[in-house]
Parts: structure tokens; C-alpha cells; sequence
């Protein structure tokens, strides 16, 4: 397939190439086709962008970091286990998946990362998180929520920014 783009998008790409932000035009495109798809960017309008059925809204890590600090520990955790629950319920990807089996989890961990929590790299039942700006809180309650398990919390004295969530027993349900 043979397309044209715009001149400026294409020294864009070429800037990029030639300081190794990409390793190649073609590279750069697929990468971007297959973010369209996964974003579902054919359903963004003006002013409200969508992702697998949920509205998605670009807010400044700030901006969330006050709000959470207004919190309490437990009202921070109960927000995240809400919010989780209430993603894995609405969000088409996440139908009929049983995410108490930890081989199920990088769904929810890729859409993490292409919605730019962070990185996170899973082993077993633990889970490494790199470069997240959200309080490990947090992701506790988050992953509490969404895999329904108890998760505990170990910070890397070797990485800096890196924790460890470890996966363990099933949480017991709450009214």
C-alpha cells in the first residue's frame, strides 16, 4: 500500500528516524495505526475522546495527585477498587475474562501502559511497575479491584521509581 502524507509530517518522521526515536518511517506508522486501533480512535469527535466504549479524558498527573491528597488511605483504596470494578464491567476487552488467573492480566496491563500510567512487567502472580506517577496506593486498590486478590507492596532499593506489587490471597468480599 502506498499512501501520501503531508511534507511536514513527513520531516517529522525523518527527524525522528535520524535521532533514533524510531527506527524506521514504516516502524513509526504501524506503531501509530495499531495506537488508532487500540484507542479506538475512530470514535473520538471534538472535545470527547473515547476507548472501548469509555469516554477518556487528558488530565495534568498533578491535577489528580491534588485531588488524591484530599483523600484518605481508605477512601483512596475504595476509589480504586471502584474504578476498576466499574472499568472491568464497561470495558468490552475485559468480557468473560477471568482475571483471578494472573496469565490474564497483561490485558489490563497494556491498557495501562498505552494509557500512560507507567510501565508494568508481570511475573507469576507479581507485578513490576516502572515510571508511574499514581501513589502505589493506589495500584494497590486498582489491582486489588480488578484481579480480586490481596496485593502487598515492595519498593526497589536497586530501581529508582520501581515497585513491586505482589499478588497473594483472594480478597474476601465487602458489603
Amino acid at each position: 500500500m502506498t499512501f501520501t502524507i503531508p511534507d511536514d509530517m513527513y520531516r517529522y518522521l525523518d527527524f525522528l528516524e535520524k535521532s533514533r526515536f524510531i527506527l524506521t518511517k514504516e516502524e513509526a506508522l504501524s506503531t501509530a495505526l495499531a495506537f488508532y486501533k487500540k484507542l479506538a480512535m475512530h470514535d473520538w469527535l471534538p472535545f470527547a475522546y473515547r476507548m472501548g466504549g469509555g469516554r477518556v479524558m487528558l488530565m495534568d498527573l498533578g491535577m489528580i495527585l491534588d485531588f488524591l491528597h484530599l483523600l484518605t488511605n481508605q477512601e483512596i483504596l475504595d476509589a480504586a477498587r471502584t474504578s476498576a470494578l466499574k472499568r472491568k464491567a464497561t470495558s468490552p476487552f475485559f468480557r468473560d475474562v477471568d482475571f483471578s488467573r494472573p496469565e490474564t492480566w497483561s490485558l489490563v496491563l497494556s491498557e495501562m501502559e498505552m494509557m500512560g500510567w507507567g510501565k508494568f512487567t508481570r511475573f507469576g502472580n507479581k507485578i513490576q511497575v516502572e515510571s508511574c506517577g499514581l501513589p502505589s496506593l493506589y495500584l494497590r486498590g486498582y489491582f486489588e479491584g480488578m484481579f480480586g486478590q490481596k496485593f502487598s507492596v515492595h519498593h526497589s532499593d536497586k530501581i529508582p521509581d520501581a515497585s513491586i506489587f505482589a499478588g497473594g490471597r483472594k480478597r474476601r468480599k465487602t458489603r
